[in-house]
């Protein structure tokens, strides 16, 4: 008989496109099928035609042995409660990444949550942070360290091709940021500093990418700097055709910071994949960033919330086009040598097989 591969349960915030997608398709032995909550999680363009519903498995449990139901990934510590029972009542080993709020704001905000959290910590068989800043985090939440396993989000390098940037005299120099328009992205912080680079540097100009409740105010924010016609907010672009924007551009920007109720970033994403295309980089020292950005060889940092050194930074990178090259190059280097989806991947078969390969879900014969 052919040996047939053992199926892992996958759940995020939608099934469509993005960062988490190879996470899910790409692990060698295992395949990956979706399961969602509702028929709303599925949107457009699921680069998957292998979807579940939750309830299909409530009402028919023998959906797990037919499907080869080796075990579940949930990607978001927050969203673990409805999928708890695969574990508790079936046996599932359970697996659960960690991304930022779910670590940062989300056991702050209620003490049911940080309740719901121990129970996870207890009855979880491996827990992903995806930076060692969030490693930590969970840890002080009462993670055991031998559950943990740091899995960088990883960057799929066929997906983004390196292309050293460089600009003709007299062009206009083009920041880009993307994520979405909420407090902990800081955009805010972005739009100030600009306004400053503009006032020094009037050969500039800045494309903001995403959507959320911010955007309102982003643009307030805009009319009063009088800067409308050299920022632009674009809505959201399709994860299939993200890697253009990025060419377009000169230089990346990632303001990223703490909120108001704690949540904070892992490694953003974006960031990744703008060093990967060879993008000189100014970020903040927020949560995991300083695991990424090296200063002052893949790109440079500053302090949260210091919109005044922000803009010297984004204006130091702006007057110094002769830097993006080796600023660049070092950036792509970081990622192909610690960020890089293939061995990321590698690691996440590894951390499955810990706990696969001692349970009764191992092996499925045809």
């Amino acid at each position: 008989m052919s040996k047939l591969l053992p199926t892992i349960l996958h759940h995020k915030y939608s099934t469509e496109d993005g960062h988490v997608t190879a996470q899910i398709r790409d692990v060698e032995g295992y395949r990956g099928l979706l399961v969602t909550k509702s028929a709303k999680e599925v949107r457009p363009g699921t680069p998957s035609d292998a979807v579940v519903a939750l309830r299909e498995l409530r009402r028919d449990p023998s959906l797990l042995r037919r499907l080869r139901v080796a075990g579940v990934h949930v990607h978001h510590g927050s969203l673990t409660p409805p999928f708890r029972f695969l574990k508790e009542k079936y046996g599932l080993p359970m697996f659960v990444g960690f991304r930022g709020n779910d670590a940062t704001a989300f056991p702050k905000r209620s003490e049911e949550n940080a309740k719901e959290l121990g129970k996870l910590f207890r009855v979880g068989d491996r827990f992903f942070p995806v930076c060692e800043h969030l490693k930590r985090e969970i840890m002080r939440l009462g993670c055991p360290e031998e559950k943990i396993r740091v899995l960088y989000g990883g960057v799929d390098l066929s997906r983004f091709d390196f292309r050293p940037r460089s600009i003709e005299d007299g062009k206009k120099v083009k920041f880009l940021a993307i994520g979405r328009f909420v407090e902990k992205k800081g955009f805010d912080d972005l739009i100030r500093a600009f306004a400053e680079v503009k006032r020094r540097r009037d050969a500039a100009k800045l494309v903001i990418i995403g959507q959320g409740p911010c955007e309102s105010t982003y643009r307030k924010l805009i009319e009063r700097l009088s800067l409308r016609g050299s920022v632009k907010l674009v809505p959201w672009v399709d994860y299939r055709d993200i890697h253009e924007r990025y060419l377009r551009s000169h230089i990346f920007v990632a303001p990223s910071v703490t909120d108001a109720s704690g949540n904070q970033e892992g490694i953003p994403n974006t960031l990744k994949e703008a060093m990967a295309t060879g993008m000189p980089v100014v970020a903040t020292k927020h949560a995991g960033i300083p695991e990424l950005v090296e200063p002052g060889t893949s790109g440079l940092l500053v302090p949260e919330r210091d919109a005044a050194r922000l803009a010297e930074a984004m204006l130091w990178l702006a007057e110094h086009p002769e830097s993006w090259g080796a600023y660049g190059a070092e950036a792509r280097r970081k990622i192909e040598r610690d960020f890089n989806v293939r061995s990321q991947l590698e690691k996440q078969r590894q951390y499955y097989d810990e706990v696969i390969r001692r349970s009764a879900y191992g092996r499925y014969e045809a």
